[in-house]
């Protein structure tokens, strides 16, 4: 007995010291707090992005993303209001921070620029609180289920001001790329309901004969049409072989997006208009799509993220992110499709190229390989900013 007591505390002690070995725990969170929060612009044409800057007491910082819509707004929500409540508390805090700095900014509205400006504040204090740990942010959030998510390309044809050969060109370009999946944006658009001279078939027929076979195409109105024309142009669609319809309907307008969902026999997705939890459950309810489609850089960052995704979960949907910024935001996205059971089958990515300035300041950035995002192998979100250029283009 006093053999098989020994043998069984060696073994213990010796895994033990194999794991210390391979990293140092603490059974302590570390002793920092907020020490400085900046909201960094940059715009240049098209090439714009909104970043928040969190440096801890100890010196390590964490990076995150707003979405840059009406960026100046942004920019004075997070330098003016979020700031202050973030700085001093604990960046490890993530829950109860976001509670303070949505519900005391609450009476400026639920949705939009509030949560555009939290996700900012929030993806970077998770940043910095897998950097303090030595950790990446999926292995705090729920482990790793992927490591990898089929990524689309996207493109609008502004209603059909685009020339058709103009966009077949992008498409095919999209293809070269590496894209399986293309996304044709007909930015129709919630004031230009059911246009007479709609172009959204004939630019299909003509991008999908342009395509080569094996290259996914659907099409996302943009909210463009009320609930019969939705279900005429998907089922028109739906015959020319598309397998997926996005946003067919206005968010204002969810039971028309619930009449399409049943009348169509191809999955129907939205989302991108639902800035919280609140709003998510409201969808799902009202408008029952197949599949949501959250922006965390608008709907609050990865921790009100989680909560619409486990929602999500609860009524068997599943999580396709709209994501359109290349580098911080889709790391964040990343991190979070990694981590949940109900992640759908591709994610939105935007390339690099038309991005120049903002991606010049990563050492290491988001890898896009034959036609996937993949997940950042680095301590929180993964990505690495280069200080020297980033102060260069910010101007902090």
């Amino acid at each position: 007995m006093e053999n098989r007591r020994n043998f069984i505390k060696k073994t213990v002690l010796g895994g033990m010291a194999m794991l210390a070995g391979a990293r140092a725990w603490s059974n302590e969170v570390p002793d920092v707090v907020v020490k400085d929060v900046k909201a960094l612009a940059y715009q240049k044409g098209s090439d714009r992005a909104l970043y928040v800057r969190i440096e801890a007491s100890n010196g390590t910082i964490g990076w995150g993303e707003c979405s840059p819509n009406g960026i100046g707004v942004i920019q004075t929500l997070v330098k003016d209001l979020l700031a202050p409540l973030v700085t001093g508390a604990s960046p490890f805090d993530t829950e109860k921070l976001w509670e303070e700095m949505f519900w005391t900014n609450h009476d400026l509205g639920a949705g939009g620029a509030l949560t555009y400006a939290i996700a900012g504040v929030d993806n970077a204090l998770w940043d910095l609180k897998g950097k303090l740990l030595g950790v990446p942010v999926y292995a705090l959030i729920g482990g790793k289920l992927r490591d990898r998510v089929p990524a689309y390309g996207g493109f609008g044809i502004n209603g059909g001001k685009v020339p058709i050969a103009k966009a077949t060109q992008r498409a095919v370009g999209l293809a070269e790329h590496g894209f399986k999946i293309v996304k044709l944006r007909a930015q129709i658009r919630e004031n230009n309901l059911n246009p007479a001279d709609d172009p959204t078939i004939e630019y299909y027929k003509a991008i999908r004969k342009a395509l080569p076979s094996e290259v996914t195409l659907f099409v996302d109105p943009n909210e463009g049409y009320t609930a019969f024309r939705a279900i005429e142009v998907g089922r028109a669609l739906a015959d020319l072989g598309m397998p997926y319809f996005e946003a067919p309907c206005p968010n204002e307008a969810m039971s028309d997006t619930r009449q399409a969902v049943e009348a169509l026999d191809i999955p129907v997705l939205t989302g991108e208009k639902c800035y919280n939890r609140w709003m998510f459950r409201e969808l799902i309810e009202k408008a029952n799509p197949d599949m949501i489609n959250p922006d965390f850089s608008k709907s609050g960052g990865i921790t009100e993220g989680l909560k619409i995704c486990h929602l999500a979960q609860v009524h068997h949907k599943m999580i396709v992110p709209h994501n359109t910024k290349p580098m911080l935001a889709s790391a964040a996205t990343i991190q979070i499709l990694a981590s949940i059971p109900n992640c759908g089958p591709m994610v939105e990515y935007i390339e690099t190229s038309l991005y120049p300035g903002i991606c010049s300041i990563f050492d290491q950035g988001i890898e896009f390989s034959d036609g996937e995002m993949l997940l950042p192998k680095g301590d929180g979100l993964g990505l690495v900013i280069n200080e020297k250029r980033a102060k260069q283009l910010f101007g902090y």
